[in-house]
């Protein structure tokens, strides 16, 4: 590990950022690094504008990717090597796209489909509790309390930690997993070892294909699923505030939007066509 590497990792935990910040940011690091063929700290205010420049124009990287490349330099040049920088350049606009929704039958279909016995379970434990993908891959075994039915998330966004309810066909599914895989530490260990908790990459992969395979026709990602449980709990009558929960919403607002995208939902719209007549 190189002195600047170590450094970049020693100030991330002495502010108390998350181990996930703390792996972005190393990543937006090593990204300029290799684009440039050169270390980080011989990096100069021009090469940080065009590198900017390359991700809007010619990478067309999203807003939100930009933005934690930017959170990430910022953050080795402010606390690693105490120098300032500013990026003129402004961030390409945000786009406000509806999510790819997922009926119950299509989720069914797609999870069916998935061929690894460790990712299909993976899957549906995703689906059944509304995890974020690394909130997911991050459980260990003893956050589970089988006794209470709930899960405990260490660690989560914003790096606060909540408990989450799991319901007994979920509950079954983690027993009869433990008794094929006996995970002792992290619940969804590596292939290269069971210290080492299997990469989001590889879920999101394995997803891929079986979506693919489903033959569904639809454009969607892993995070579909959590995007899935949080609709098919609303039209089966969760309370919202419930729903934040589950979530880990800091913000009802954000559970909310969930509503926006269920246009059908306690809808009071008449047909105003109903009684037209026939010219």
């Amino acid at each position: 590990m190189t002195p600047l590497r170590q450094a970049m990792i020693d100030q991330c935990r002495l502010r108390g950022l998350s181990p996930r910040t703390e792996e972005t940011y190393l990543y937006a690091v090593e990204q300029i690094s290799r684009y440039y063929q050169q270390r980080p700290d011989y990096l100069t205010e021009a090469q940080l504008e065009a590198y900017f420049t390359y991700l809007t124009l010619e990478k067309k990287a999203s807003r939100n990717t930009i933005h934690i490349q930017l959170n990430g330099i910022h953050f080795f040049f402010e606390h690693v090597l105490h120098r300032s920088f500013t990026i003129t350049k402004p961030l390409p606009k945000r786009a406000h796209k509806l999510p790819t929704l997922l009926s119950a039958a299509e989720v069914r279909q797609i999870i069916t489909c998935c061929e690894d016995p460790k990712y299909q379970t993976m899957m549906w434990l995703y689906y059944g509790t509304g995890l974020r993908l690394m909130e997911l891959i991050h459980t260990k075994v003893k956050d589970i309390d089988g006794k209470r039915c709930v899960l405990k998330v260490e660690g989560g966004k914003g790096d606060k930690d909540r408990y989450v309810l799991l319901t007994p066909s979920v509950l079954e599914l983690l027993r009869q997993y433990w008794l094929e895989y006996r995970p002792r530490n992290w619940l969804f260990y590596s292939r290269r070892g069971m210290d080492q908790p299997v990469s989001s990459s590889c879920v999101a992969k394995a997803f891929r294909a079986a979506a693919k395979q489903s033959g569904i026709g639809k454009a969607c990602s892993v995070h579909s699923l959590r995007h899935a449980y949080a609709t098919h709990q609303l039209t089966a009558g969760m309370p919202l505030h419930e729903l934040q929960n589950q979530l880990g919403h800091s913000n009802l607002k954000t559970t909310q939007n969930y509503l926006h995208w269920l246009p059908e939902m306690g809808s009071g719209a008449r047909d105003l066509l109903a009684h037209r007549t026939t010219p």
